[in-house]
């Protein structure tokens, strides 16, 4: 038996172990940001915003993604590659999200409801599809690597 096959770009991680680094780290980040920048929608109340800006930017940076491991063949390429994911990832939540009402928040306060009721009675069952849609997407862009 040989020595193991490499992939140079993963630190020398075993050929196995390298795709499920790749798998892992796309995913993660992916996942992560997406989170991040659902909060940032809610906070700042720029859902629109972010939908249409993703909307444009979407297909630029899926096929970027795409060929990023021929064009710079690093360690955190996989990180890149899972940043460059968040556009299409993103676009179900935010389209959800545009289908709240302005005054929902408020409102909901008004009638005597906190934020975390807010969040199981509103939230939830308005985003549970995309974010699951997406969860498996990110997935499946890790595990096709």
């Amino acid at each position: 038996m040989g020595a193991p096959q490499v992939i140079p770009s993963l630190m020398h991680i075993a050929l196995p172990y390298s795709f499920l680094w790749g798998f892992v780290s796309i995913s993660m980040t992916s996942i992560f940001l997406m989170f991040v920048l659902l909060i940032l929608a809610f906070a700042t109340h720029a859902g629109r915003i972010f939908y249409i800006s993703f909307f444009m930017l979407f297909i630029p940076t899926s096929v970027l993604g795409i060929f990023l491991p021929v064009i710079t063949n690093a360690s955190y390429t996989p990180f890149l590659q899972g940043a460059l994911s968040l556009p299409l990832l993103a676009l179900w939540p935010l389209a959800k999200l545009q289908t709240l009402p302005e005054a929902w928040g408020p409102t909901a306060h008004e009638l005597g409801a906190n934020r975390s009721t807010c969040l199981q009675l509103i939230i939830w069952p308005l985003l549970k599809k995309p974010l699951f849609t997406s969860f498996f997407l990110s997935l499946f862009f890790g595990i096709a690597q």
